[in-house]
């Protein structure tokens, strides 16, 4: 498990970029708005108002949205939706299969190349705006093997 050793700033939610055979997990929520719709993104959630770790909350919200365990390679880094909330990302890989889903929250899964995440991007199939960047900033870390 990675450790935030420096004190940061608690982040709004956290999000995990998850990579498994060269390809990157996206998950589309159950949406009440209609804007949002067919959206995609990085599961993970918000902190709980006890969490102040961030490491504890998206350790949380991998067992409740997808019900696994996950490693942790590191931070991506620190994103801003289009309405200024901030996103503590962490890239991170699944130590084992992915499911169930939380029925009430996620509709389905899907495993994207990097260059598969850009069309969407191009589409406008993302929910935050910051997906992209994130896997940019993913590959100039932590080159695939």
């Amino acid at each position: 498990m990675v450790s935030l050793a420096r004190k940061v700033k608690r982040p709004y939610a956290v999000r995990a970029l998850l990579i498994e055979n060269e390809r990157i997990l996206l998950i589309h929520h159950i949406f009440r708005d209609p804007a949002l719709f067919g959206k995609w993104t990085f599961p993970g959630g918000r902190l709980d108002p006890h969490e102040t770790d961030p490491l504890v909350s998206l350790h949380r919200e991998m067992r409740e949205e997808l019900s696994i365990e996950i490693e942790v390679i590191g931070e991506v880094g620190r994103f801003y939706s289009r309405t200024g909330s901030d996103y503590l990302i962490f890239a991170g890989r699944p130590l084992g299969p992915i499911g169930p889903l939380q029925p009430d929250e996620i509709r389905d899964t899907v495993w994207l190349t990097p260059a598969e995440v850009y069309e969407w991007h191009c589409k406008g199939k993302l929910q935050f705006g910051f997906e992209m960047k994130a896997v940019s900033m993913y590959l100039k870390k932590y080159p695939w093997p």
